[in-house]
């Protein structure tokens, strides 16, 4: 397998939103946040952070959890993994509000996809739907200010979510299925679907696509593998399935993917 490059961090602009799509990859990041900052986690991640402290702690961000970082802050943050994470800038500008991470909110869900599709296969016709999504995305990272503390979401421990994400990384070119996943944590098949939506935003079974598009993307960068075998080894049924889910989810064939700077 002879490795080839590794996937690059993507920046739009869009009106008075500036956007970066970074991709899933270690990193270490120390600065005062020039102005405010909304983030959105596609994948869970963990390693340590400070927010306007010294106070170096170790954190577990959620998948699909929004973030809110203000202006003024100063913020380090290291992963030895990282994830796939999307940052908007130009948003909120309040001194009051408080730096906040791990808010799953469906709207916001759908909004990061948009943006995700568009920043990974960008049309010149879609850039007033992406100042629009970045508006709305904004404005849910400002309707969480106030409450998300107030109303904490029921979840999966983090230690039950790890054993998830951590059984499906490892099963990912075989069939996974709910009934294998709500076992490994000895859970019964509804609970685990009820607290898993209720802890990711998503299905388990949208999860599974997202981490199988995920798998496929770092090696169709990273690796010379042909494209049939990226499918297989990431899990879809074929060539084929891989293409049709990447048109649906990413707005690109993987050919295409794999041929983008």
């Amino acid at each position: 397998m002879t490795l080839q490059k590794a996937e690059t961090a993507r920046q739009r602009n869009a009106g008075r939103w500036t956007l970066e799509l970074l991709p899933r990859q270690p990193y270490l990041a120390r600065y005062t946040c020039a102005g405010s900052l909304v983030g959105f986690a596609f994948d869970s991640q963990s390693g340590f952070h400070a927010f306007a402290s010294d106070r170096v702690v170790p954190f577990r961000a959620y998948p699909n959890g929004l973030a809110f970082v203000p202006s003024g802050c100063d913020v380090y943050s290291s992963s030895d993994h990282g994830g796939e994470y999307l940052t908007v800038r130009g948003a909120i500008d309040d001194a009051r509000a408080a730096p906040f991470s791990d808010h799953v909110d469906r709207q916001a869900v759908a909004l990061a996809g948009c943006i995700r599709r568009h920043m990974l296969n960008p049309s010149p016709g879609d850039a007033l739907m992406l100042e629009e999504w970045s508006a709305a995305l904004v404005e849910r990272a400002t309707a969480a200010l106030p409450t998300c503390a107030e109303h904490p979401t029921k979840r999966l421990t983090g230690y039950r979510l790890k054993r998830i994400e951590d059984f499906v990384e490892a099963h990912l070119d075989r069939n996974i299925t709910i009934a294998m996943m709500a076992a490994e944590i000895q859970m019964s098949e509804g609970a685990f679907s009820r607290c898993f939506r209720a802890s990711a935003g998503k299905s388990p079974y949208a999860h599974v696509l997202d981490r199988r598009i995920a798998r496929a993307r770092d090696l169709l960068v990273g690796t010379s593998l042909d494209l049939a075998q990226i499918a297989l080894a990431a899990g879809f049924s074929s060539h084929a399935h891989m293409s049709s889910v990447f048109r649906q989810r990413l707005g690109c064939v993987p050919s295409d993917f794999r041929t983008q700077p």
